[in-house]
């Protein structure tokens, strides 16, 4: 036989060290010898039920709870040995890559979490303020009011006759100046 001929009949399995299997093939259609052809029905396992095992309760993998779900899950399935190592190095790898994108993500979302915040106790203060001004404006103009009534106008008489005297009035004097007093305090401008 000639060596050509024995390597094609060879099985194609490599092991960890990058050696090939020198048993024969199994039959002429198999590529495998029959240890390594039983080894690989076991160990492949159906492809959508692996995804969907390593997928389970992972969501769409947008928060840190659902990567901790995928890796828990790569743990389990690597255990088992239905996922080869360098996949699980890879997925190990990916899912840190995703937590660090997590992180800024979360840390982008406080900073427009305290910015909105921060515009609604600006917004407060301004409405505070506009309801102060408008409050302080009424008040001016109920005593700018009260102070013309108080005082009408005085009518003009002819300068030949005498403008009549007041009568004297047993009546003490009012204690209350006829000008507001202006307020001492924020909490009396309010009030």
């Amino acid at each position: 036989m000639s060596a050509k001929h024995l390597t094609t009949n060879q099985c194609t399995h490599i092991n960890a060290r990058s050696r090939r299997c020198r048993m024969l093939v199994a039959s002429a259609e198999d590529s495998f010898c029959s240890h390594h052809l039983a080894q690989s029905a076991v160990s492949q396992p159906n492809p959508e039920a692996l995804a969907a095992e390593l997928l389970n309760s992972t969501g769409n993998l947008a928060s840190v709870g659902d990567v901790k779900a995928f890796l828990g899950n790569v743990v389990k399935l690597r255990a088992r040995k239905l996922i080869d190592r360098k996949d699980a190095v890879a997925f190990g790898y990916l899912s840190q890559l995703l937590l660090c994108t997590l992180h800024g993500m979360e840390k982008l979302s406080d900073q427009e979490r305290d910015a909105q915040a921060l515009d609604e106790v600006n917004e407060d203060i301004r409405k505070m303020r506009a309801s102060f001004l408008a409050n302080y404006v009424a008040r001016q103009a109920a005593k700018a009011s009260q102070k013309s009534q108080k005082n009408p106008p005085t009518q003009t008489r002819d300068s030949s006759v005498p403008a009549p005297k007041p009568a004297p009035s047993n009546a003490p004097a009012s204690t209350e100046s006829a000008t507001p007093k202006p307020p001492r305090d924020y909490f009396s401008i309010c009030t």
